[in-house]
Order: C-alpha cells, then sequence, then structure tokens
C-alpha cells in the first residue's frame, strides 16, 4: 500500500468489503489492517478516484473529502473507524515503511491480540509473491509463508484477506485460471482450506478461514455483496457447502 493510492477506487473496494463481512457475520468484531506501507513513487497510480461509492455513502465522503484536501494518508482511517462503535480498529505500523530487508520482524511483531476475532487485512502492493521478486522489489510482494504464519497465529473466528493487483495483460491464462493458481499456492504453503476470492477484474482480495462454517457464511455474504455491487467472485477452487 502507498499512500498515494489512498482513497482511490480500490481503497474504496477493500474498506466497504471489510465492514460488511464485520456488520454479516456474527463474532467478527475488529478490523486490523496490516498495510504493508512502501514509500510514493511519483506514478500516476492512484488516480482512479471519480468512483460511485453510495454503496457506503459515508466511506464516499471520507475518502473523497480526504483527496479533495490532498491529504491522502491511511492514518486518516483511525479517525473514521472509531465511528463505528461495535467494532475495533487496530493498524498495524501505519506510519511506517516496509522493507525487503526488514520483513521478518516486522510479521514477527504483529501482535496475537489483533488476530482475535477480526478479518485482517494484508495489502501489498501488488499481492503475492512472484518468480521476479528480488531484493529491488521485494517490498511489493507477501510471501506465502509470512501469510501462513498469521493463518497459523490467528484465532478460528478470524477471516485473513489478502490485496491482489491484477496484471493488466495476463499472458496465456485466463483469469479463472490465474485465481486458481495462487488458490492452490496458498493451499499448498499452509494448512488452509480453498480460500475464496472475489475480484473487479483490477484487483482481488482471496480470504481464508479456518473452519468451514465461517467460510461458508463468509461465501453467503461476498455472494450476495457480487449482486449488489458487480463484482465476480473468482475460481479459486473453493466450493460452498
Amino acid at each position: 500500500m502507498k499512500n498515494q493510492y489512498f482513497g482511490d477506487r480500490s481503497d474504496f473496494f477493500k474498506y466497504d468489503l471489510v465492514l460488511t463481512l464485520i456488520e454479516k457475520i456474527d463474532n467478527l468484531k475488529c478490523f486490523t489492517y496490516i498495510p504493508m506501507l512502501t514509500q510514493d513513487d511519483g506514478s500516476g497510480d492512484g488516480g482512479l478516484i471519480n468512483y460511485d461509492g453510495s454503496s457506503r455513502r459515508d466511506l464516499d465522503d471520507f475518502l473523497k473529502n480526504c483527496i479533495r484536501k490532498s491529504n491522502r494518508n491511511i492514518k486518516n482511517l483511525y479517525s473514521f473507524m472509531s465511528n463505528y462503535k461495535n467494532m475495533e480498529y487496530h493498524p498495524y505500523k501505519d506510519d511506517e515503511y516496509f522493507s525487503h530487508a526488514g520483513r521478518k520482524q516486522y510479521f514477527d511483531c504483529v501482535d496475537s491480540s489483533i488476530l482475535n476475532r477480526a478479518v485482517i487485512l494484508i495489502d501489498p502492493d501488488n499481492g503475492f509473491e512472484v518468480k521476479s521478486m528480488r531484493s529491488g522489489n521485494g517490498h511489493k510482494y507477501l510471501r506465502y509463508s509470512e501469510l501462513s504464519i498469521l493463518y497459523d497465529r490467528m484465532d478460528s473466528e478470524s477471516l485473513i484477506m489478502v490485496y491482489q493487483h491484477i496484471p493488466m495483460f495476463l499472458p496465456r491464462i485466463k483469469r479463472e485460471d490465474y485465481f486458481a493458481k495462487i488458490g492452490k499456492k496458498i493451499c499448498r504453503c499452509m494448512t488452509a482450506r480453498e480460500p475464496l476470492c472475489l475480484s473487479d477484474n483490477r484487483v482481488a482480495f482471496f480470504i481464508m478461514a479456518k473452519t468451514d462454517d465461517l467460510l461458508n457464511k463468509t461465501w453467503k455474504v461476498i455472494n450476495d455483496y457480487v449482486k449488489e455491487n458487480k463484482y465476480y467472485i473468482g475460481t479459486s477452487g473453493f466450493n460452498p457447502n
């Protein structure tokens, strides 16, 4: 995540989705945000700000007000999320830059207390690690092993959700196959059930739970969410009971 993205179309999507899951699923009481914050790069990324946020007007107004005031910073989320009285908001290192060299310490220091009854959003710039990941670009990616560690530490009443940017051009592979490939990698590296995948064809979110009951409840919420927002449930291999 970069602050220059704050408030754009994908940001509205991710925060609206998190809030919907917490509102609709019993026992989810916390939003734990692990942003993997990186420095702005001067590019035009984050420019999609003229979106329809009428499905959650308070969030839309808040994000667009931050943009109008040239105050695009994820630390601003605290004031907004604190208005949700039945939810705790736990931002993790939202004012410190994530680095490839310091990644082990970064993930090791996540306190277990914020991994309970929570929607845990991990928000790398690009998504999961790729073959071209190196020390120079490693800060943009989440390793599957890092996801596995947090998954093992969270309680059975929590969901963990990972942001994935979808490349504009996917050489020789369909989007459905792309999602399924990532889903299989997730399952190979950790003792997880098949993840859910939700996409607007620009970005995707992979969502994991420890129990079939919670995963099925999540699928029902997401299925309704897709119908309301015209998003897409990606084929990651998950089949609801």
